[in-house]
């Protein structure tokens, strides 16, 4: 029974002020979590917690850079006041800039793996003593399609993606004795608010064995199921959610 799997549980979610991270949020909130929003945007963030308050959530703002070792810290220490413990950890912060190989810069080429790569390194182990203290965790993280199918313009943003796979595996292993499974979700296109204005998204659709594009719920319900107490076996895994197009 999914309905409140996350009663007294509390879940960061990074980048979740809006698309998927919201979505995810959305759902873990509807299931009993605790939310610990994370993002950036600091207007963005008032107006996501509006939203899940209005739903009767409970849920909470930190203002963090996640490419900044000391913004995390900040962020962890507040949210381990506010909450005292943290059981799930969503990963999912991301930048998508487009770019063909003779355009990519060294300047470019950074900060996507800062924001998309490197903070995964920091903020997973920002959590990790306190998930180890509890010998409970789960930490899910949103890779991408992108990190398998090689496509133009993104392959600074595949690089990123697939630099993720073997940092799941690795923290897997490393904390599997302290019971904290890591996982991945790699979605296709999603139809967030922000894609649906984007031509690329029907284009992409037509691959789509499905038909469709993703909701952003159908991959938040794919994380619940990893970052829930469900999942009991599955770590060192990234599950590839893209509606069949992988299979080609």
């Amino acid at each position: 029974m999914a309905e409140k799997e996350f009663e007294g549980q509390t879940a960061v979610v990074t980048g979740g002020a809006n698309g998927l991270g919201f979505a995810i949020a959305r759902l873990l909130a509807e299931r009993g979590a605790k939310i610990a929003l994370w993002d950036i945007d600091k207007d963005k963030l008032r107006q996501a917690k509006e939203r899940l308050t209005q739903q009767g959530a409970e849920a909470a703002t930190y203002e963090a850079d996640v490419t900044d070792e000391a913004s995390i810290k900040r962020a962890r220490d507040a949210v381990l006041k506010d909450h005292g413990d943290v059981q799930v950890l969503m990963n999912n912060a991301g930048i998508y800039p487009h770019a063909s190989l003779r355009e990519i810069t060294p300047e470019a080429w950074k900060r996507m793996f800062d924001v998309n790569t490197l903070s995964m390194l920091l903020v997973s182990r920002a959590f990790v003593d306190n998930m180890a203290a509890q010998k409970y965790g789960r930490i899910v993280t949103i890779v991408s399609e992108d990190a398998y199918i090689a496509k133009p313009t993104i392959a600074h943003y595949g690089a990123s993606k697939a630099s993720l796979l073997p940092l799941i595996r690795t923290f897997a292993l490393e904390q599997a004795p302290n019971q904290i499974l890591v996982t991945g979700v790699a979605p296709g296109p999603i139809a967030t608010d922000r894609a649906k204005g984007q031509s690329w998204l029907a284009e992409h659709t037509k691959q789509i064995p499905l038909g469709r594009a993703a909701e952003p719920d159908d991959i938040a319900e794919v994380a619940a199921f990893l970052g829930s107490k469900r999942n009991r076996f599955v770590t060192g895994e990234t599950v590839i959610a893209s509606g069949g197009r992988y299979m080609f």
